[in-house]
C-alpha cells in the first residue's frame, strides 16, 4: 500500500469486487424488484371464458379448427368485458429479455461500489489530511457521470424513433438552449456561482504553467471573450435537457399516480421529495445567501451553506432510493387503470390488442427504472464532484482556497484547475441540471394533471 498508496490499492480492490460479484450477485432482485408486483395479461382461453356463450351448435371438429384460427389471428373482446387481471411478483429472469437491462444491471452494480470507494477515500483524507496521493475516487465519480450520460443517450436514441417524439426533443433542446445562454450569462446577479472570474482565472493559471514549463508567451493572463464558453456551455445542457425530457416526464407521471393512492404521511413524504431539488436551487440565490450568511442570526457559516448545499442533493437521492417502490408500482399498475377505462367504452377490441396493452407497461420496466434513477444520480456526481474538487469539507472547517497558486502534488491538471475554477464549473453543472430537472418535471405534473385526464 505504500508504493501504490490508499486510493490505488481500494479502486483494484472495488475493481476485483466487480469482477466478482457481476455474475453472483443481484442488486437488481434484492433492491429494485422485491415486493413489486406486475398484472399478467390474460390469456385467450381465459378471455373466451369471459365471452357470451353461443347458442349454435358446431362440429367439435370446426368448433376446433375455429379456435385455431382464432389464436393465430386473434379474434373480437368486448371492451366491457368483466375481466379481472391477476397478479404477480416482478421477477429478475422475465427482466433480462427485455430491452436495456444490461444498463440497469450495471448501473446498480457500479454506483453502490463507487459510492464505496468515494467513502472509504474520504474517511482516510480526513484523519489524514496531509496526504499527498492522487484522489482516485475522483475519476470513479468521471466515470459515474460517463456512464449516465451513456445511459441517457441511450434511453433517448431508443425512444427517438418516433416522429413525434423526435420533435419533441428537439423544441425542448431548442427551449433549454435559450434558457442556458441567458442563464450562463446572467448568472452570477442571482445564484452564487461566477463562470467569468473562474474563465479569467483559467486563463491565469495557463499562463503560469506555460512560464513553468518554460514556455513564455507575451500575453496579459487574459483569455479572449467568454462568447463561445457561453455557448458551448448553452449546447451542452440544451442537449442534455433533450436527454432529460421523457425520464423527467416519466417521473412526474410516476409521481402524480403514485399521488393518488398513498396515504396521507406518504403524501408529504413524497411532495417533499418533488420539492427537494428546488430548495437546492433557492439555496443558491444571492438573497437567501445573504439572509442565511450575513443575516442579523447568522444562521450559517460560508463553509456550512456550502456543504449544506450538497447535504440536500444528497437528501435528495436518498429519498428518490426510498421512495423507489412506490415509484415503480405506480408504472406497474397502469394496465389496471387502462383496463378500467376500456371497460367504461363500448365496441369490440382484438385480443391481441389487449394483452399488448397490459404487458407493454411491464416490458418497458427496465427503461422506467433508468428514467427513474438517472436525473437524480447525474446531479448527485455533480454534488461530489463538487465537494472533492472543490475543497470543500463534510464538517464545515474553514479552508483557505488559494486560486492564484498551482498545486506541484496534483500535477499539470491540477495547476490549471484549481480549486476555485472546479467549484466554479461544478457549482454552475450542479445548478443548471438541477433547474432542467425540476421545471421539466414540473412541466410533467402539469401535464398529468390538466391536460392528460
Amino acid at each position: 500500500m505504500a508504493v501504490l498508496g490508499f486510493h490505488v490499492v481500494i479502486s483494484l480492490i472495488v475493481l476485483t469486487l466487480i469482477s466478482k460479484l457481476g455474475t453472483r450477485i443481484s442488486i437488481i432482485q434484492l433492491f429494485i424488484v422485491k415486493g413489486l408486483y406486475r398484472y399478467l395479461a390474460p390469456t385467450n382461453n381465459e378471455l373466451r371464458s369471459l365471452l357470451p356463450s353461443s347458442k349454435e351448435k358446431t362440429n367439435p371438429r370446426l368448433r376446433r379448427r375455429k379456435r385455431e384460427e382464432e389464436d393465430m389471428s386473434g379474434f373480437n373482446v368486448p371492451k366491457h368485458i368483466p375481466l379481472s387481471l391477476n397478479r404477480a411478483p416482478v421477477n429478475e429472469l422475465e427482466l433480462q429479455n427485455f430491452p436495456l437491462f444490461t444498463s440497469v444491471h450495471w448501473l446498480s452494480l457500479y454506483v453502490p461500489l463507487c459510492l464505496v470507494t468515494y467513502v472509504l477515500s474520504e474517511v482516510f483524507l480526513y484523519y489524514f489530511p496531509s496526504n499527498g496521493d492522487m484522489n482516485i475516487s475522483i475519476i470513479w465519480l468521471f466515470i459515474g457521470v460517463a456512464f449516465v450520460m451513456q445511459v441517457l443517450a441511450r434511453l433517448t436514441a431508443w425512444l427517438i424513433v418516433n416522429q413525434d417524439e423526435r420533435s419533441l426533443l428537439f423544441t425542448f433542446g431548442a427551449l433549454y438552449f435559450l434558457i442556458s445562454c441567458i442563464f450562463t450569462m446572467w448568472s452570477n446577479r442571482f445564484f452564487d456561482v461566477d463562470m467569468l472570474k473562474a474563465y479569467d482565472q483559467f486563463g491565469i493559471n495557463i499562463d503560469k504553467f506555460m512560464e513553468e514549463i518554460g514556455n513564455v508567451a507575451e500575453t496579459d493572463g487574459k483569455l479572449k471573450s467568454p462568447l463561445l464558453l457561453y455557448i458551448s456551455l448553452s449546447v451542452l445542457f440544451s442537449l442534455l435537457s433533450a436527454m432529460l425530457v421523457f425520464p423527467n416526464f416519466r417521473f412526474a407521471n410516476m409521481y402524480t399516480r403514485a399521488l393518488e393512492v398513498a396515504s396521507v404521511p406518504s403524501r408529504i413524504v413524497l411532495h417533499l421529495s418533488f420539492l427537494m431539488p428546488l430548495f437546492t436551487l433557492t439555496l443558491y440565490l444571492h438573497p437567501v445567501k445573504a439572509h442565511l450568511v450575513h443575516g442579523k442570526r447568522m444562521l450559517f457559516t460560508e463553509e456550512s451553506l456550502d456543504i449544506f448545499r450538497i447535504y440536500t442533493v444528497i437528501f435528495t437521492l436518498l429519498l428518490r432510493l426510498a421512495l423507489r417502490k412506490q415509484h415503480l408500482q405506480a408504472h406497474l399498475d397502469m394496465p389496471h387503470e387502462k383496463v378500467q377505462e376500456l371497460q367504461k367504452e363500448t365496441g369490440h377490441v382484438r385480443n391481441t390488442a389487449l394483452q399488448s396493452l397490459i404487458f407493454r407497461y411491464y416490458s418497458y420496466f427496465s427503461a422506467v427504472v433508468l428514467q427513474y434513477f438517472s436525473p437524480i444520480l447525474l446531479a448527485f456526481f455533480f454534488a461530489l464532484l463538487l465537494k472533492t474538487t472543490g475543497g470543500l469539507s463534510w464538517v464545515a472547517s474553514p479552508q483557505e482556497v488559494d486560486i492564484t497558486s498551482s498545486t506541484v502534488t496534483m500535477g499539470a491538471i491540477r495547476s490549471i484547475f484549481d480549486q476555485f475554477i472546479c467549484r466554479s464549473i461544478w457549482t454552475y453543472a450542479l445548478i443548471i441540471t438541477t433547474f432542467i430537472n425540476f421545471s421539466l418535471s414540473m412541466l410533467g405534473v402539469m401535464y398529468n394533471t390538466y391536460f392528460a385526464k
